[in-house]
Parts: C-alpha cells; sequence; structure tokens
C-alpha cells in the first residue's frame, strides 16, 4: 500500500513540476515581452526629448526674432 502512495504522490509531484515549469515559461516570455515593449517606449522617448529639443530652439530663435522686430519697430515709431 505504502509503494501506491508513493507513487501516487510522485506522479501528483510531476504534475505540479510540469505546471510550474510551464507557468515559468510563460512568465519569462511575458518577461521578454515587456522588456521589448520597454525598449521601445525608450526609443520613442529618446525622440520625444530630441524633437523637443529641436522645437526648444526653434521657439528660442524665433521669440529673438520677435524681439528684434519689437526693437526695431520701436526705433522706426521714434
Amino acid at each position: 500500500m505504502a509503494i501506491i502512495s508513493k507513487n501516487k504522490e510522485l506522479e501528483q509531484l510531476k504534475k505540479e513540476n510540469a505546471r510550474l515549469k510551464a507557468a515559468l515559461s510563460e512568465a519569462e516570455f511575458e518577461n521578454q515581452r515587456l522588456e521589448i515593449i520597454n525598449s521601445n517606449l525608450e526609443n520613442q522617448l529618446a525622440e520625444s526629448n530630441r524633437e523637443l529639443g529641436e522645437n526648444i530652439e526653434v521657439l528660442q530663435s524665433l521669440k529673438g526674432e520677435i524681439e528684434n522686430l519689437v526693437s526695431n519697430l520701436q526705433s522706426y515709431r521714434k
């Protein structure tokens, strides 16, 4: 009777081991998927930061031009 019980216990442990291995495999796959998403988001953030920097430069240039135009208009009026 003890041998049958041990065999059942062994089979149950094998099934649990297989279930845990499958769960681990799924978790590893999900981890890889999230790493890819994170990498893509990091690339998008870097690109957005680059574009933002360019936009700031353009706006600063335009601000300078506007200030010059205002100054010229004020000088012209005098």
